[in-house]
């Protein structure tokens, strides 16, 4: 049996949050080892792959499903998401300090903070879609 899915935004939305996750790792892996000599920090990129899940509707010539009621949902085309994965990649860019290691804590402790505003950001959204959701089978106006 696979996963249930409650769809496009809900996947999207825990998707960011499993790419902030993997993010929020690789930053205190960095900031961990800040002073181990010749340390080479993490990047992780997961952004790129969240934006490629976008259904796009490029195809004009394709024709818009018609509905005849405010409350109808309009469809669009088919669209096969692309499959999500997170890309970790090594900074070997030049050091900044005498040891080797080009880790700069500041830098990474700013970038803990936006990733953490981040995560939060998407999981109030995604506690936001499951409350919709669970009105919706509960039938609550």
């Amino acid at each position: 049996m696979g996963d249930i899915s409650f769809g496009a935004t809900v996947n999207m939305l825990k998707d960011a949050g499993a790419g902030a996750g993997e993010a929020q790792l690789a930053i205190a892996n960095n900031i961990a080892n800040v002073n181990t000599p010749a340390f080479k920090r993490t990047d992780v990129t997961f952004k790129e792959a969240l934006a490629a899940e976008l259904p796009r509707y490029d195809d004009s010539t394709d024709l818009a499903m018609v509905t005849d009621d405010p409350k109808q949902i309009p469809g669009g085309p088919n669209f096969e998401a692309q499959p999500f994965s997170v890309t970790s990649t090594l900074d070997d860019t030049q050091q900044m300090r005498v040891d080797g290691s080009n880790v700069d804590v500041d830098q990474e402790m700013a970038k803990l903070s936006i990733n953490s505003a981040y995560s939060q950001t998407m999981s109030t959204l995604l506690s936001t879609q499951y409350t919709r959701i669970r009105e919706a089978i509960q039938e609550k106006a």
